[in-house]
């Protein structure tokens, strides 16, 4: 491959990816973005593999933190721009603290809060991966579009093991996202009832942020889509707004979106529309104390399809590994690296 060709590499202090082949489409693109960590090609096959199968022809980023160069030739290979940040031997490792300090300093000046110390506030460089992919999701991908030229139109933060395609989930974007909504999200068809969303609202934020969300509907952040500058603008924020508590993304995220300036640019689907299914509290009726959705309406699996109860595929299909029918055969379809 030429140089000449070739993306430019990232600008983002630390951070590299191996130069691949710049996309010259006929107007923007289409993106979606994951995280990796501690994964081999094995545990990211039916992601690739079933989203290769929709015919999806854009962008596929992959922020990779600890793992094995073996899965960053193998997702390169499938034609993915994979950030990197240090290669030690055969295994690429992340430190969040080497990256902060760099962050933070000033000409000669670390320039930090004077809490900071490091005994009492080393917790501060480790935040989780769940936690900081986001972070890194928005930098590097404004990043590349600035360095690039690349243009693009809708982008997806998916999760990376548990997600699986049946259709190009832009397709529906396109279709049904109205001109006044810049994001796109789904609900899992519990409430901030269900004693986990209840319990780590409080834990992180306090019983004020419980009473923000109470009655409303969980919005899953294993996979939401939008409008590219809106999509980096809201993981940046809610980086920010889960950074002090490290506790958990999704909490931050109903929390964001329990905003209005965030709330009124979002549309929100659930299990009757065949976008995005969240399986892990609808492919059955949930237990759960905060289930709202009506078992008569939940999602049939038929001939090796998720279904919603209408008849159409949806798109994705998040925790498609909660339901061992489903997961066995996207495995079967899907699985090999």
């Amino acid at each position: 491959m030429s140089s000449r060709s070739a993306l430019p590499v990232p600008t983002v202090p630390g951070w590299h990816t191996t130069p691949v082949e710049p996309l010259r489409p006929t107007g923007p693109l289409d993106a979606i973005v994951t995280a990796v960590s501690g994964y081999r090609p094995a545990d990211m096959a039916v992601w690739f593999n079933s989203l290769k199968a929709t015919g999806f022809t854009g962008r596929v980023f992959v922020v990779a933190y600890d793992v094995d160069a073996e899965l960053v030739r193998w997702m390169e290979a499938q034609g993915a721009v994979v950030f990197t940040y240090r290669q030690d031997g055969t295994r690429y490792r992340y430190s969040q603290l080497d990256e902060e300090l760099a962050d933070h300093l000033d000409g000669r000046k670390l320039r930090v809060d004077s809490r900071w110390t490091w005994t009492r506030r080393i917790l501060r460089f480790r935040d989780k991966i769940h936690d900081r992919r986001f972070f890194h999701s928005s930098e590097l991908l404004r990043d590349h579009a600035a360095r690039t030229g690349e243009t693009f139109r809708f982008l997806a933060f998916s999760d990376a093991r548990d997600v699986a395609f049946q259709g190009n989930p832009f397709d529906w974007i396109a279709a049904n996202l109205p001109a006044d909504k810049d994001l796109i999200a789904s609900v899992e068809g519990i409430t901030h009832a269900d004693p986990w969303n209840h319990r780590m609202t409080i834990k992180a934020f306090g019983k004020h942020a419980l009473r923000r969300v109470a009655g409303k509907p969980v919005i899953c952040c294993g996979f939401f889509a939008g409008r590219f500058e809106a999509m980096l603008e809201l993981m940046l924020a809610n980086y920010y707004f889960d950074q002090s508590k490290r506790i958990g993304d999704q909490i931050a995220f109903n929390q964001l979106l329990s905003f209005g300036a965030f709330g009124r640019i979002t549309l929100l689907t659930d299990w009757q529309q065949p976008w995005t299914l969240h399986a892990c509290t609808l492919m059955e009726p949930s237990k759960s104390p905060g289930a709202f959705a009506d078992p008569a309406t939940l999602p049939r699996f038929e001939d090796g399809m998720v279904l919603t109860r209408a008849g159409e595929p949806f798109a994705v299909i998040h925790h498609y590994d909660r339901a061992p029918a489903v997961e066995a055969r996207f495995k079967s379809l899907y699985g090999t690296p």
